[in-house]
């Protein structure tokens, strides 16, 4: 859910076949994204200032006011501290979000950490000067990549066929 990508990463490899230039980008901006990648309803990416139980809540709201039309949300999370917090779980709940925590190191079970990943090569190419600019990125990436199903097709061959809240 959370993403503080690093714009130094060592991602992108290539040959040369001469003297080879290294340009990188040494900005340290930090844009602290959250984002809902749904099988079915709208998508959404919001920015926060900060990782705090309120900043969570609020990205859970504008998640609940675009998705309206849903009786049940259902959001799967990693083990970060926030999304734990009591706050956060009497919010989602009156909201009618159902979370879905995942077990210590298994980030590979939930689809959106593939979108992060593809977004993060994104950036490593990428020379980013300012705040905004790299939010606007991030946000076009993850929209763009969030309308394909590819990334969850795995999971929902492997989940879906078990859980009872979807039938």
């Amino acid at each position: 859910m959370n993403f503080p990508p690093q714009l130094t990463a060592n991602t992108v490899r290539l040959w040369s076949f001469g003297k080879l230039t290294v340009s990188k980008n040494t900005q340290r901006l930090k844009a602290n994204a959250m984002g809902f990648y749904p099988l079915r309803g709208e998508s959404s990416i919001y920015f926060a200032s900060d990782s705090k139980q309120e900043s969570f809540i609020e990205f859970l709201k504008e998640l609940r006011e675009r998705n309206r039309e849903y009786k049940v949300i259902v959001v799967i999370l990693d083990n970060f501290k926030t999304h734990h917090g009591s706050k956060v779980k009497e919010e989602a709940e009156k909201l009618g979000i159902r979370l879905v925590y995942l077990p210590p190191y298994a980030a590979d079970l939930n689809p959106i950490e593939f979108i992060w990943k593809s977004i993060k090569r994104v950036i490593s190419i990428s020379f980013v000067k300012e705040l905004a600019a790299l939010r606007e990125l991030i946000k076009d990436w993850f929209l763009r990549l969030a309308k394909q199903l590819s990334f969850a097709h795995a999971w929902i061959q492997r989940f879906l066929p078990y859980m009872e809240f979807c039938k």
